[in-house]
């Protein structure tokens, strides 16, 4: 009989494609995922999964795609707009969460009131951009009543949302970056090119490295707490570069690599904890 599973798949921005080598490894041993809980671009690629594609056609999807490309101006609260990466979602994602083949939860927060906001019916693109919407760089989403912005301020690791939508034993995927990522001060770019291409590859504006390590900072010792109280039978941390910057989408394949080697380690060693709650 095949070992079900509940999958958690964190945020990390390029570095969350880690997961897709992870469901290589979950595919290849033929463990059938019964829920899957995310956020950010775990949400992002959960989503795909639950939609019924396998880690192949993920990787190709996103094998040759420009995602800086796609990124747009922000009028929401950020430097940066969300909907040309909807656009191309929306080319593969059913308009629902109801119409996903595996129950699919995603986290945001509600920033009007400081809340967590688990998100897992009706519209799924607003959703999976809510998840996403890094605050101060990607703009802010209004959905279901609410300004919503990435869930991973106060739940990057969902497992005890996975634990609400089935009794399988979890596997969760960690891919945020350490706390203690060295900070790069080198900033050699106008003013002006600094608003007009955040992200461009090379040099990263020291205003945007200061907002990422003002989310790194507390998201360890948050997604501590939570794994505390709610641990995961299988938890993957991929051995991902430090500096691999959440926009670094061009190095997919080390990331992947990273995924699938680290999911092989630990299903292997987990495989029998996974069996014995079934």
């Amino acid at each position: 009989m095949a070992v079900r599973v509940g999958l958690v798949l964190g945020g990390g921005g390029a570095r969350g494609y880690a997961h897709i080598g992870v469901l290589r490894s979950i595919e290849e041993r033929g463990l059938r995922v019964q829920a899957i809980a995310g956020c950010s671009m775990g949400g992002i690629i959960g989503a795909l999964h639950a939609a019924g594609f396998k880690a192949a056609q993920i990787e190709e999807m996103f094998g040759g795609l420009d995602l800086m490309g796609l990124l747009d101006r922000s009028s929401m609260g950020g430097l940066i707009g969300g909907k040309g990466v909807t656009r191309h979602l929306e080319k593969h994602l059913p308009q629902n969460f109801e119409d996903l083949k595996i129950p699919l939860a995603v986290t945001a927060v509600d920033v009007q009131r400081g809340r967590l906001v688990v998100l897992n019916q009706g519209k799924l693109l607003p959703a999976l951009r809510a998840t996403s919407a890094l605050p101060g760089i990607f703009a802010a989403v209004k959905h279901v009543g609410r300004v919503l912005i990435d869930g991973s301020l106060l739940n990057n690791l969902p497992v005890d949302v996975i634990r609400s939508m089935t009794l399988a034993p979890v596997v969760a995927v960690d891919t945020s970056a350490p706390a203690d990522r060295r900070l790069v001060f080198e900033d050699e770019r106008s003013l002006w090119e600094k608003v007009r291409t955040p992200l461009k590859r090379g040099k990263r504006p020291l205003i945007f490295e200061m907002l990422m390590k003002s989310i790194d900072i507390p998201q360890g010792p948050v997604t501590s707490m939570r794994l505390s109280l709610n641990p995961p039978e299988v938890l993957i941390r991929p051995p991902l570069d430090p500096d691999l910057k959440i926009e670094d989408y061009n190095r997919m394949d080390e990331a992947v690599k990273a995924g699938y080697e680290a999911a092989e380690a630990k299903l292997t060693a987990g495989e029998q904890a996974l069996r014995d709650t079934q």
